[in-house]
């Protein structure tokens, strides 16, 4: 009974210390007060339950706390939408800012693919349109492609190719950035999701001095001994294969020591390559064949012409001939020679810091297939120590018929040019000493970009990332009428506006009493007589 006496009078304390609180006018914090006073009430009164706990000990829930960790670590990427003038800045898979932008106007189209960010500027002036202020600039291309602010920011496409920011958040997001963050610009809007496949890259300690990609293909054997190369200008390496790994070795400690990731590509075999490959099996083989650069020269025309003369009468040459033509049959055939198996269809670069690291040739199934667009990027694993989550954007890209032909891909019309990430995955086969390099040396915030095009002449041989160009499946003509889709509404609205105008003073004038007159009045008098 006593306690029930208690509890009813702590009530009665309560019920006046809120109607003292709304008196006094506090009721935007009452809510803070009643939750603090209920429990020093409870406290006090003996009434609190065995399962209650302190703010401070509640559980967070293991979503929640993924998806902080992730956002922590993640790095920032950044994703425009054309079709809804809209920018989203994204940690991971976490949205952290919003804002809408203005896109490039019709004859000055933005863009859409995959960039990185460049060059920043807090000030910086066009070199382009007479000077014009582009302050707090983040460049994509070295070709004049930026996010900038603007004074002018309107709801549809009108700058020449830059994507305009507003004023104030231009700044927000120029401090939320680092050179390299990754910027994807898209006909339609999109989030990073997290994926989970073998084949993307984890961080492995090995040995890779006998598994170096991009070096003479005659070192075939570990080399023993190789130690930090000093003074390489006054001792020149007596053994030049030992000389090059170990520059490489010393090249890849001090990437593993740089807070810059890695920038890795895969796409189809070009021609380029094709010859380049072929230059490296010849080299293999024992025809001269210079420098694998990827040009055909007379080097090259003289290997290959020694190779074919070398194969005259075989079953090789009935099947292929003698001809000395530069194409996939050939390269097919010296690939047998050399016992090397597949004939590459990929290929896979790495980049670091801007700079060119080193390529390898890979394998890509299905290559009739369209691999579509796809950027995956890497963060610290919420659940592994040690191991990355990924998480992947994909892009739609659609090939007109001369492309398809040149690339060898069939596409459907109707087709979207959206692949999902786990099917193109699912087809590429990457080597295992190349692998081994790229998992030594990977990091939080690095990236894998696949595209069917290569990347874009915008890919400078210094200086950029790997910038990706797509075509997406909605026309750009239907997003650049957006600005003139606006004007018509605005037009309509005003002559709406004019018409209810003019309505109204109709309607007031028929409403309003005449005034009567002396000529009225005898009018009247006529009219009844």
């Amino acid at each position: 009974m006593r306690d029930i006496l208690i509890s009813i009078g702590l009530m009665y304390k309560f019920l006046f210390f809120v109607l003292g609180i709304r008196r006094l006018g506090h009721m935007k914090s009452t809510t803070g007060y009643v939750g603090l006073t209920i429990s020093i009430l409870l406290s006090s009164s003996g009434l609190t339950t065995a399962n209650e706990t302190t703010l401070e000990q509640a559980p967070v829930a293991s979503k929640s706390a993924a998806a902080i960790k992730m956002s922590e670590n993640a790095p920032v990427q950044i994703i425009i939408s054309r079709k809804d003038q809209s920018l989203r800045v994204f940690r991971g898979n976490q949205e952290i800012a919003k804002s809408k932008v203005s896109t490039g106007k019709r004859g000055h189209t933005t863009p859409t693919g995959i960039f990185s960010i460049l060059e920043k500027r807090k000030r910086h002036f066009s070199n382009i349109y007479n000077s014009a202020p582009m302050p707090y600039m983040q460049r994509l291309t070295w070709s004049g492609i930026a996010l900038h602010e603007s004074n002018s920011v309107p709801s549809y496409p009108a700058s020449h190719g830059c994507v305009r920011l507003p004023r104030g958040f231009a700044k927000k997001l120029f401090s939320l950035t680092e050179r390299g963050a990754h910027v994807i610009i898209a006909n339609r809007d999109a989030t990073p999701q997290q994926i989970q496949h073998q084949m993307l890259f984890q961080p492995q300690e090995v040995d890779v001095s006998d598994k170096l990609s991009g070096l003479d293909p005659s070192l075939m054997n570990p080399v023993q001994g190789l130690g930090k190369i000093t003074l390489l200008s006054d001792r020149p390496a007596q053994d030049d294969v030992a000389h090059l790994v170990a520059k490489r070795m010393n090249q890849f400690n001090e990437i593993k020591k740089s807070k810059k990731p890695l920038r890795i590509f895969i796409t189809r075999q070009a021609r380029g390559n094709l010859v380049r490959e072929i230059q490296v099996t010849l080299n293999t083989l024992g025809f001269d064949a210079g420098t694998p650069d990827g040009r055909v020269g007379k080097a090259t025309n003289a290997a290959v012409r020694a190779f074919l003369a070398s194969k005259q009468g075989s079953i090789e040459a009935r099947m292929y001939g003698t001809t000395p033509r530069i194409n996939q049959a050939l390269l097919d055939q010296l690939y047998q020679a050399a016992g090397k198996g597949k004939v590459p269809t990929g290929h896979l670069f790495v980049r670091h810091n801007f700079k060119p690291l080193f390529d390898a040739p890979i394998q890509i199934s299905n290559p009739d297939t369209p691999l579509g667009a796809h950027l995956f990027t890497a963060s610290a694993s919420d659940v592994n120590e040690g191991q990355l989550d990924w998480l992947a954007v994909n892009l739609g890209d659609k090939f007109s018929q001369d492309l398809q032909s040149r690339l060898g891909v069939k596409q459907a019309k109707e087709d979207t040019g959206i692949v999902a990430s786990t099917d193109v995955l699912n087809r590429i086969t990457i080597p295992d000493n190349v692998r081994a390099q790229i998992n030594h040396l990977i990091k939080i915030g690095a990236s894998l970009t696949i595209s069917d095009r290569g990347f874009s002449r915008e890919t400078t041989d210094v200086g950029t990332d790997f910038i990706v160009l797509t075509k997406p499946s909605i026309p750009t003509r239907a997003v650049a009428k957006t600005k003139n889709t606006v004007k018509r509404k605005a037009v309509a609205a005003r002559n709406s506006a004019t018409e209810r105008k003019v309505a109204a003073q109709k309607a007031k004038k028929s409403a309003k009493p005449k005034t009567q007159t002396i000529f009225s009045f005898f009018k009247k008098k006529k009219s009844s007589s």
